[in-house]
Formats: C-alpha cells, sequence, structure tokens
C-alpha cells in the first residue's frame, strides 16, 4: 500500500511501570552516510538538515493523479500552508515506460517539474520511485510489457520473474530508474534541490535473491549521482530488508481500512512500535514511510463519504499520543484517478478521506492537521526526546505518556484513552511534578472520546519566554518587534484550559477579546485559566526589564483559519524558503480559507490567497508594517491599539456565471458496438484497430484453463488497460454439428464484467465480484448463421493485481499474482468435437496498443470500446450527423451506446470553482465511462457503486470556454434501469474567490490523434 509517509523525532518505548525514572539506553550517535555527503544525518532522535534538527513532517500526493501540472503548485503550497515541512511521492513506471525502450517525461510525468513545485514552495521531497509502488494502481505501477516477462526465477519460485534480481527483471527497469535517478541527482538537497530521502522498492520482504535486488536498484542511484540517503518501507514490523538501505522504516494502519461501519473504529492499544524499533534499528528516527491518515472507496462496499466519516479530523489528534510517543504520522492528500489507474479493488476517485480533497478543497481534517503541524513546526523541543514513562493507572481509563527533552529539560505529557476507540468523555487533573497538579484555578483537563491531549511544561517560545505549563493545545510562537508572541486555542464546547508564563515578577496584563480569564501570579508565573470564546483574545504581558509577551487564545474554530506563512530568508540561497533552513515566520494571518503566500516590500506586506465568503482579516506582524495587499490589490487596514495588529474586511466571492443544465443540452447518440452486426467487414475492423489474436504461446504464468490453440490474453498483443473486445468465428453448416452452448472462461479482475454476443444476439453477461468468470451460454434458437459466425465478447478491464492478490498474505504475497492475466483463459462450443471448434479470433483493445497516439493522456486513458478506437471521446469530431439522443433515454437493448454534448463555462479569471460530475445513485446493470474533454475521468459501475459523484480538475475541465463530455453507456441487461443513466449533473463544490490562476492542459483533438 502507500497511505502516507513521515519520519519522525526519536523512538520512544511503552513500559509496564508507571514511571521510569530514565529511558533505556540507546545508542545516540549522529550518523551520515559521511562517504556521500554530510548535508543530511540523523541519530536515535531525529533528522538534522546542514546541522540543524528537523522534525520532518510530510503530506503524501501523486503527480499521475493530478494530470494538470499547472495545478501542482497549487497543491504545493496547500502542504506548506497546512504546517507541512515535506511532500513524499511515488512516480509510475507503467506510464513513463509505457513500450520497452520507451521513456515519456513529458506532461504529468515530468517529476522534475513536480520537484521544482515542491522546491518553489519550500517542501522537501520523499522521492519513491518504485520500481513497485503499489499505490492502488494497476499492477502496482509495473508496466504491462513487463508482465510478459518468462519466469526464469528458479530461486524463488513462489515469487516469480516480478522484483526478483533476475536479468531480465533488472533489464526491464534499468532505463527507468536511471532516468529517476539522475533527475533526483540533480535535484537532491546536497546540489540545493528538495529532495532529501530515496526510497528503494516498496513494502517488500526477505527472500532469495531480494536483497541482491535491492543492491541492483541502489547501485543504480548511486551510479547515477544520487548520494541522499536510501530507505525502505517494511509493510510491517517484519524485519525485512533492515541493513539494505541507510533508514529503515515500516508502515502501520491502526484504525484499518473497514468503512462500512463509520462510527466503529478497532481498538488500537498502545502498540510497541518503539521497542520493535529499539531492537532492530535504533541509531535511526523511528521512521514511519507510510501511516493510516484516511481510507478509501471499494465498489460494492463502501464510499468516499463513509470513508470520510470514519477516518474523520479525529484520527489524527486520536494519532497524536501514538505519534509523538513512538511515531510520526503523514497525512495523505490524495487525487481522483485519470482513465485506468485503479487496480481492481479500487473506484475511480482515490480520494482517501484526506486532508485535502479530490477536488482540491480543505476538509475539516485539514484544520486539524494545520493545528498540529504548526505546533510540530513552532516548538523544536520535540525534535529530541527520552521517554520519563508511561502512566496508565492513575486515572481511570487514561493512558499518559512522559517525555523530555534533555538538553533543555523542556517536558510533554501525551495523555489519551487507553482504549483508543472509547467514545465517551473522561476528565482528570494532572501531576506534572514539582508539586504541580494542572489546571491549578480550576476545571479539568478534558479528552472527548476518540482524542488525545498534550500538556506541555519547560517549553521556550520566541526569543526568551518559557511557557511554565500549557493543558492548552499550543498552535505556534514567534517574536516580533521585541515581543514574544505565544498562540493557544482551545477544543470542545465549555472546556477549560490553563497556561501558565514564566515571568520572573508579575506582569501587567492587559487583555481585549471574547475570552474571559482568571489570573493570579504563582511561583514565579502567571497563570491564565480560561474556556475559549468565538474569536481571538490578545493578553498583553509587560514587565520592566523583560521581554513583552503577547498571548493570543483562539476557539478551535478560528484557530483552523490562523496562518502562520513563512517568509523567504533575507541572504538568499537555494533553501531561503525552507522554514527549517532559515525562512523567518513573523506574520501571523486570521480569516481567509487559505494564505498562499507572504513576501515584504518595505512597509508593504503582499499576502495572496483564497477567500470563501466576505472575511474579517487580522493580521500580526511588525508595527513598521504600514499597508497589506491581498492579492496584488491594495486593503484599507487600520491597527488595533490593544493588540497591534492589523484589521480590514475581504470581499468574498460573488458568483456572475451559471453552470449548465446537463438534462437540457443537446445531445447526439451513435451505436459503439457495431462489431456484432453482419455487415462488419474485415476492412471495418483493421481500420477500427481490431488485430488478429493468433498467439500459440505464451509467457505468462497462468496458462489457459482450456480450448486453443489460440492465447486470448490482452498483454499477448499489448493491450494492457481498458475494455477487450475479442471477436471469434467458426463455421457452420448442413454437415457440421450446430453448437448448442458457448463455454467461455474470462478474466478481468475483481469486480469485471462481461456480454456475449452469437453475431447479433445477445447471449447475457456475466457480473460477479471474483476475478474469473467461468460461464456455459446456450445457443438461442436461430442464432445460428449458415456460413461463418462469429462470438463477440466484451470485457471489462479492471487493472492488473496487486502482488499478493491471489496467494497472500502478511508481509507480503506472492509476486506473480500481478500478472494474471486479463481475458479469455477458456473458450469451448459444446456439441463440437476439437476438429469442429473456432477457426480464429481477433482482438481490439486501446488504439495501438503499447504504440497509443495520445502522449498527452498517455496509455491508460482509453481503452477498447469501438466510439475510444476510432476517437469518438475527442475534442472536434464531428458528430453533426449522429442521432439526437439522451443517455437519459439511452438504449433499446444490451449493447454499446456513446452520446456526446459540448456546453461553455465563463468562470472570471480569479475564481477557482471545483466541479464534478454527479451520476443517479440508481441501480442498474450498466457500466458507463466519462470523458471530459477527451480525457477519461469516471467509470460508473451502477450495479455495484458506490461512487457517482466524479470531480474533474480544471485545466481538464475548461472554465472559460467550450468543453466537450462523452459518455460511453455499456448495457448489460434489458430491464428499463439497465438501459439508461437516469441524470448526469454538473455541479459546482465550492467558489473560491484567488486560486491557482490560470490554468491549462494539452488536450489534443480528433485532427490530431484521428484524423
Amino acid at each position: 500500500m502507500l497511505f502516507g509517509a513521515l519520519l519522525c523525532f526519536g523512538a520512544l518505548a511503552f513500559a509496564d511501570a508507571a514511571r521510569i525514572a530514565d529511558p533505556i539506553g540507546r545508542v545516540r550517535r549522529a550518523d551520515t552516510d559521511s562517504a556521500l555527503q554530510d548535508f543530511v544525518s540523523w541519530d536515535g532522535y531525529s533528522f538534522s538538515l546542514n546541522g540543524s534538527r528537523i522534525f520532518l513532517q510530510a503530506g503524501e500526493w501523486h503527480p499521475f493523479r493530478l494530470p494538470v501540472p499547472d495545478l501542482w503548485p497549487d497543491i504545493m503550497q496547500k502542504f506548506k500552508a497546512a504546517g507541512l515541512n515535506a511532500v513524499t511521492t511515488y512516480t509510475h513506471w507503467a506510464l513513463t515506460n509505457p513500450k520497452d525502450g520507451v521513456l515519456d517525461l513529458g506532461g504529468f510525468n515530468d517529476f522534475a517539474r513536480f520537484v521544482d513545485a515542491a522546491h518553489d514552495a519550500g517542501l522537501f521531497v520523499i522521492a519513491r520511485p518504485g520500481p513497485y509502488i503499489n499505490a492502488e494502481t494497476t499492477g502496482g505501477g509495473i508496466p504491462g510489457h513487463v508482465l510478459n516477462l518468462p519466469d526464469r526465477n528458479t530461486w524463488f519460485r513462489y515469487n516469480g520473474e516480478m522484483r526478483s534480481n533476475d536479468t531480465l527483471f533488472e533489464n526491464a527497469w534499468k532505463g527507468y530508474i536511471t532516468e529517476m535517478a539522475k533527475v533526483i541527482a540533480k535535484r537532491q538537497v546536497t546540489n540545493g534541490g528538495p529532495v532529501i530521502l530515496v526510497q528503494i522498492e516498496n513494502e517488500y520482504y526477505n527472500g532469495p535473491g531480494i536483497n541482491e535486488y535491492f543492491e541492483q536498484l541502489t547501485e543504480t542511484y548511486r551510479e547515477n549521482g544520487v548520494i541522499i540517503p536510501t530507505m525502505d518501507n517494511d509493510p510491517g514490523m517484519y524485519q525485512n530488508l533492515v541493513h539494505e538501505v541507510d533508514i529503515y522504516g515500516f508502515d502501520a494502519y491502526p484504525v484499518s481500512f473497514n468503512c462500512g461501519n463509520p462510527g466503529t473504529w478497532r481498538d488500537t492499544p498502545s502498540p510497541n512500535w518503539r521497542p520493535y524499533h529499539e531492537s532492530v534499528f535504533p541509531d535511526s528516527p523511528l521512521y514511519f514511510p507510510e501511516f493510516q491518515g484516511g481510507a478509501f472507496s471499494r465498489p460494492n462496499q463502501w464510499s468516499n463519504e463513509q470513508c470520510r466519516q470514519m477516518v474523520f479530523s479525529r484520527i489524527l489528534s486520536s494519532a497524536l499520543g501514538k505519534r509523538y510517543d513512538s511515531g510520526r504520522l503523514l497525512y495523505d492528500i490524495r487525487r481522483n484517478k485519470l482513465g485506468q489507474i485503479a487496480y481492481p479493488d479500487a473506484t475511480t476517485s482515490y480520494d482517501f478521506a484526506a486532508a485535502i480533497s479530490e477536488s482540491r478543497q480543505l476538509t475539516d481534517k485539514y484544520g486539524e492537521l494545520k493545528v498540529q503541524s504548526m505546533f510540530l513546526r513552532n516548538f523544536p523541543d520535540l525534535r529530541k526526546t527520552d521517554l520519563v514513562g508511561e502512566d496508565n493507572t492513575t486515572h481511570v481509563g487514561v493512558n499518559t505518556t512522559h517525555l523530555r527533552n534533555p538538553d533543555t529539560g523542556a517536558e510533554f505529557f501525551i495523555s489519551r484513552h487507553q482504549v483508543t476507540n472509547e467514545s465517551t468523555t473522561l476528565t482528570f487533573k494532572l501531576d506534572i511534578g514539582n508539586n504541580l497538579v494542572v489546571p491549578q484555578l480550576g476545571g479539568e483537563i478534558t479528552i472527548a472520546g476518540r482524542d488525545s491531549k498534550v500538556i506541555t511544561k519547560n517549553l521556550s517560545f520566541g526569543s526568551k519566554s518559557k511557557v511554565q505549563y500549557s493543558t492548552a493545545p499550543l498552535f505556534s510562537s514567534f517574536a516580533v518587534d521585541g515581543q514574544d508572541v505565544l498562540v493557544a486555542y482551545g477544543t470542545g464546547t465549555g472546556e477549560t484550559f490553563e497556561i501558565a508564563i514564566a515571568s520572573a515578577k508579575q506582569p501587567l496584563v492587559t487583555s481585549s477579546g471574547p475570552t474571559k480569564t482568571v489570573s493570579r501570579y504563582s511561583n514565579d508565573a502567571i497563570i491564565f485559566n480560561f474556556s475559549p470564546a468565538a474569536g481571538l483574545t490578545f493578553i498583553r504581558l509587560t514587565s520592566i526589564g523583560a521581554t513583552p509577551v503577547l498571548l493570543v487564545i483562539a476557539d478551535y474554530a478560528t484557530a483552523t483559519r490562523l496562518w502562520h506563512p513563512t517568509i523567504p530568508a533575507s541572504l538568499g540561497g537555494p533553501h531561503a524558503n525552507y522554514f527549517d533552513l532559515g525562512a523567518r515566520q513573523n506574520v501571523l494571518v486570521s480569516g481567509p480559507y487559505l494564505v498562499r503566500t507572504v513576501s515584504l516590500h518595505g512597509t508593504l506586506l503582499a499576502l495572496t490567497g483564497d477567500l470563501d465568503a466576505t472575511t474579517f482579516l487580522t493580521v500580526i506582524t511588525s508595527r513598521t508594517i504600514l499597508s497589506i495587499t491581498w492579492n496584488g490589490k491594495p486593503v484599507p487596514v487600520v491597527r488595533d491599539p490593544s493588540s497591534g495588529a492589523l484589521k480590514s474586511t475581504l470581499a468574498g466571492p460573488r458568483k456572475t456565471w451559471s453552470t449548465p443544465d446537463l438534462s437540457k443540452a443537446t445531445w447526439r447518440y451513435a451505436d459503439s458496438l457495431p462489431e456484432i452486426s453482419p455487415e462488419f467487414s474485415e476492412a471495418d475492423e483493421a481500420a477500427s484497430g481490431i488485430i488478429a489474436a493468433n498467439h500459440t504461446t505464451t509467457t505468462n504464468p497462468f496458462p489457459p484453463f482450456y480450448g486453443g490453440p489460440w492465447v486470448l490474453y490482452g498483454g499477448e498483443y499489448n493491450f494492457y488497460s481498458g475494455n477487450l473486445l475479442w471477436r471469434g468465428a467458426f463455421e457452420n453448416g448442413v454437415d457440421i454439428p450446430a453448437p448448442t452452448a458457448v463455454n467461455l472462461s474470462v478474466s478481468g479482475g475483481k469486480h469485471f464484467a462481461y456480454s456475449a454476443w452469437l453475431n447479433d444476439v445477445y447471449l447475457g453477461a456475466s457480473d460477479t465480484t471474483i476475478m474469473t468468470n467461468n460461464d456455459s451460454f446456450t445457443i438461442p434458437n436461430g442464432a445460428l448463421r449458415q456460413g461463418t459466425n462469429y462470438v463477440t465478447v466484451l470485457q471489462d478491464h479492471m487493472g492488473h493485481n496487486l502482488a499478493g492478490m491471489v496467494v497472500c498474505c502478511t508481509p507480503g504475497g506472492r509476486q506473480y499474482d500481478i500478472q494474471l492475466p486479463r481475458g479469455i483463459q477458456g473458450y469451448y462450443l459444446v456439441g463440437r468435437d476439437d476438429d469442429h471448434q473456432f477457426t480464429g479470433w481477433k482482438v481490439a483493445g486501446n488504439l495501438g496498443g503499447k504504440d497509443f497516439p495520445d502522449t498527452a493522456r498517455k496509455i491508460l486513458n482509453e481503452g477498447g470500446l469501438y466510439g475510444e478506437r476510432v476517437g469518438w471521446h475527442l475534442p472536434g469530431f464531428d458528430d453533426a450527423s449522429w442521432e439526437k439522443r439522451t443517455p437519459f433515454t439511452g438504449l433499446t437493448k444490451p449493447g454499446v451506446g456513446w452520446f456526446r454534448t459540448t456546453f461553455t463555462l465563463n468562470i472570471p479569471d480569479g475564481y477557482d470553482v471545483p466541479m464534478a460530475f454527479k451520476f443517479s445513485e440508481i441501480s442498474g446493470h450498466y457500466r458507463a465511462q466519462l470523458y471530459v474533454n477527451g480525457w477519461q475521468f469516471g467509470k460508473r459501475i451502477a450495479n455495484l457503486g458506490p461512487q457517482t459523484l466524479f470531480p474533474v480538475p480544471s485545466g481538464i475541465l475548461k472554465s472559460r470556454g467550450e468543453n466537450v463530455v462523452a459518455v460511453s453507456l455499456w448495457s448489460l441487461g434489458s430491464d428499463p434501469d439497465d438501459l439508461h443513466i437516469p441524470s448526469i449533473e454538473l455541479v459546482e463544490l465550492g467558489v473560491y474567490l484567488g486560486g491557482p490562476g490560470r490554468v491549462q492542459v494539452d488536450s489534443p483533438g480528433w485532427a490530431a490523434l484521428r484524423g
């Protein structure tokens, strides 16, 4: 799998005793691949860059899932604004290397452009090129042409050729990895770029030849100049390939992926991650390349909405304790899937209930991600901690882990439910040592169900100040104009929080804002006890001879609208925009939906970002700032005398356009299954891309079941994705026994379907949730013709398997399961002997197979439907002669229909309007595919579901100009609900003033690709 990645500060243990006086012994030496570089180093606590400790907090997303490079900076800016400092990503071998000897690094395969976008935003990059990536993508990213390799792996028969050290497989991936290595080498952090780690393979295990396979990959990176550390992702705590990389890591999914009952979590008791790490790889930070941040929908099971309900924002706060005391969570930010990218058990969307939705919108989870990430970014004491102890007995139902920084004395108490799926609310006071039981001035610490809290002690902030303790979560801190600023917030309604700020003498306190506090000066600290009210409250502390302090208190909703952007370091340099390497952070902004960037121009502060409504803007920064611009336009501001903040109002979006009503659009229709017509000739076959299926042998490890002599696997004929169409011919006459049935065994992957015709007579459909369907179709009276007859089979190709989908599982599965064929594994005419069977077969897949013409949309965009092969999905095709008919009217009998319409959008510049196509939720036995300006962006399986909403990114969908929409309707049944799509709507998912600017995508039309 791939669900996320993140590095962590130190490894911390779970102890049996309530308290442990000292951390267990461990080696804390600094380490580095010093023979190659010294910029990236590490020890048992954390990574360091150029000598500075960092807490590496990364989000995962993949360029091939958002095939609009103009939108990549938008996502990078949202990562950075959320407080993340890195992006971790796969690249897709099958898309990049669609044919042996061909490497395509253009368009959305342009990894260099992706890395550069991260660099511009000030994000580090963790590169994970595979070759195998899993990623819930077809074949785990292995190209179809590689799946045809013969199996020579005699030393590990269980695994087979795939992912082995055999020369054939090495030669297959060598060119791809070499090109990726060159991109990485040029942009690694030692050369001023953002790439800090490169992963070797993904989720693999020990076995004969596998260690050598890792060595082959590592040598290829090193030979091409990659000197940054290598890393591994063990699929669990299995001690796989520990010593083949510089940094060993393993993944974890504590909540699991069953979204069918979204209100229920499984219990995830304190795991043994730390002791495992201590015993296996103690000299590096505890590293989770993948830690669950979401879950994905599955056909015939659960929807994105159910997963979003299950893995909601509290998955992040619940994981807080487990992360801080023993690991780090990487937040998943996913995208929708293009064309045939999915593996069989996934839907078109790959939203993953992520913090940023597939429509690029910020979710509630994004707010929680941001408040946590800002805490990690702004309080460096957390980057080096030892375990003091763990207490699970003092307070019934509460588990508290105690950490301490051995250098600064800062302490962290992470409290959570002992039973992590517990939904009750717990309240208690906490003994934090030094005769302090907090809160002192009233109330208790509250932990809501499936939540956790971090209580801090002796924590430095600003330039010289210190938090004696805080039961309130802390957002950030900074210093400006000789003043130390501390930002805190409160969660829950009516909860009590307490902050004590160290002060050698009682300070003068002035306050403004809605939150009322109770305060007391005691033991060299000023204590504030409060329940946050809506909005911002400013408390100023001044004392002769002491650094002034501004305490900012927000309620949770307001905190999620706080932004703490970075300003590039004044000295410049390739890493000037990286917070961990010198970028400043002395501006705090409240109010907007998103703040993307901030820059200083003398007394002018320039902000860019997005608004979802009219917004009250508050900016805390230096008093030397006298004016503000928002997206380049001056904003009238007033200075609040009590806080010194600049305040204004930003006008929100105003809709001036209309959204087309597709039910009233002019649709045109054509039959997309002419292959069953008696008039469909050999010339028509050749003109539409149908070729002979005449191979009699195969290197595939899964042989045909019966029939012959021809092998009817799509991969044999270089068709690796999308629908496949097969035509088998046989003769019939008075001197030949008439067949009574057609036996077929068809493989298309889990959740696939197929339909069969004898000549133009429908035999029926087979539609189950298994990988291969075995059927016998009785030949109806009157279906046979004298002379040549044709059996036509139209099948779905749901993508190739992942490793271990047939023989599985922990710690991995059988690798040659990836090669399970897509096609007909058995065919036979019942009632005839072997000498009077089929006389030949032909096949159609995507036009040209591996020599496909559409290099902009790549090899996985199209399949073998007639409409795809002749280009009916492309802009510019002339459908004026077609019949006027809507998909809502549909077909009159089982078959395939093609529907096209156009509409115009006129959304003004400066707006970001995510849109989606919404199909009716009414069930029917049909499968539909959605094409927008030639790009396939949806597959609706109406009898299985659950997906009905298909977001299409800006650029693919033109915000200004004409759009061409095509829908294929494959009806497998004859009931009314099987023959039509009840409704398709174009819906707006949000309206934002601002956005990423004008977005364009290369979308070649019919004349260029079929004319």
